[in-house]
């Protein structure tokens, strides 16, 4: 009776180990779709980024045409140490936009996307005048502009 339960058994594992394989593949073909549409969606919004970056340093750029500049510096802060952060920012979502975001997750991207806006949200806290109501207006901004997005 034993001796005949052992090749079945040795089928049933053959089988389910198969099928759990094709089933890893097929989750694997059904992420890599999903992440295919969302990497345009998150360049889209890298750019969108981008230009609420580009816009804070010109608006803190002294040298820069007399604009309305509803971004101004703290008393005492550097204007060179601030538009030196800003274009890092910018060269972050540069590189992210074209080069990064292919070779990773849809979580990585978000967990990346958001360490970025933090730390915008932070430097806009630290060097700005009002930081906070700018902050808040810049996190309202974006959130609409990345819901806009298709």
């Amino acid at each position: 009776m034993m001796e005949q339960l052992i090749p079945v058994v040795m089928v049933v594992a053959m089988v389910a180990f198969i099928l759990i394989k094709q089933i890893g593949k097929l989750t694997n073909k059904f992420d890599s779709f999903a992440d295919e549409s969302a990497y345009d969606r998150y360049a889209k919004f890298s750019a969108i980024i981008q230009e609420h970056v580009r816009e804070i340093k010109q608006s803190l750029d002294s040298s820069k045409s007399p604009i309305e500049r509803p971004f101004k510096l703290i008393e005492g802060k550097k204007e060179e140490e601030a538009l030196e952060l800003l274009s890092n920012f910018i060269r972050k979502l540069v590189f992210f936009e074209t080069m990064m975001a292919k070779k990773k997750s849809s979580k990585e991207i978000e967990a990346d996307l958001f360490d970025l806006l933090s730390h915008l949200d932070d430097f806009l806290k630290e060097y700005c005048v009002e930081g906070e109501a700018l902050s808040d207006q810049l996190r309202e901004r974006l959130l609409k502009a990345y819901e806009q997005l298709n």
